[in-house]
């Protein structure tokens, strides 16, 4: 593609979004185990087994000990100050956000979508999709910074409404089904399960364990677990 990286990198900056209140779990969702790790690990790693910079966003230096920290400058606005605080500090022509509440999405995943949106011509903006829009799970060309402020300046809150005014024509919404490949389709409904509450944990964890273990590499999960071999927390088995 023309870019200088190490071998297995995209030109992508990734960002792990931090910014929720935890307010049904009880306690932070950034810090809460999954199998034993903090999910803010979790969606780390995955992120750095194929982005070529990791960051965390959110108002949370507590965090940096998982990857820098980019801090927030607007209150009140969700998840969208994250967004557009990761697109002010992204070092690479892409970005990609991905909430940290979601740990069952595989990284081969992501992967594959950053490489069809990269492969494609004509896009600034792209999220994901599964039965319902995960707009939280987005794709900005760092060049839509402005737009995307603009929007918030004139009380854009809703993130899918807002990826749509950044992207304008240039956007391409992708079913998480069509990039999995079989028999991964089945499941990839669960992939995308938020763990809001205690019952959310427990029911994750369990479907992780259980039947999911055909599908994700549960071991890497685990506190203890070879991540770093295996590029990606969540990684399919190939």
């Amino acid at each position: 593609m023309g870019w200088d990286l190490p071998v297995g990198r995209l030109p992508v900056h990734g960002f792990v979004l931090v910014g929720g209140q935890s307010a049904r779990m009880g306690e932070d969702k950034a810090r809460l185990r999954f199998l034993g790790r903090p999910m803010v690990e979790i969606a780390v790693e995955k992120l750095r087994g194929f982005c070529a910079e990791v960051s965390v966003a959110g108002n949370r230096g507590d965090l940096g000990e998982f990857a820098p920290v980019v801090s927030e400058t607007r209150a009140g606005v969700g998840p969208t100050a994250g967004i557009e605080a990761g697109l002010g500090a992204a070092q690479q022509p892409w970005a990609i956000f991905v909430p940290v509440d979601v740990p069952l999405v595989p990284e081969r995943l992501l992967r594959r979508w950053c490489e069809e949106v990269l492969a494609g011509r004509g896009l600034d903006v792209s999220y994901l999709c599964c039965g319902g829009s995960q707009p939280a799970f987005c794709m900005i060309r760092t060049a839509c910074r402005e737009r995307l402020s603009e929007g918030l300046d004139e009380g854009l809150r809703r993130l899918e409404e807002l990826l749509q005014v950044t992207g304008g024509g240039r956007i391409r919404v992708w079913d998480a089904r069509e990039l999995a490949e079989e028999p991964d389709r089945r499941v990839a409904g669960q992939w995308f399960a938020n763990v809001n509450t205690p019952r959310d944990l427990a029911d994750a964890e369990r479907w992780a364990e259980g039947e999911g273990q055909a599908y994700l590499e549960v071991g890497r999960m685990r506190a203890g677990g070879s991540g770093e071999e295996a590029g990606g927390t969540a990684a399919m088995v190939e």
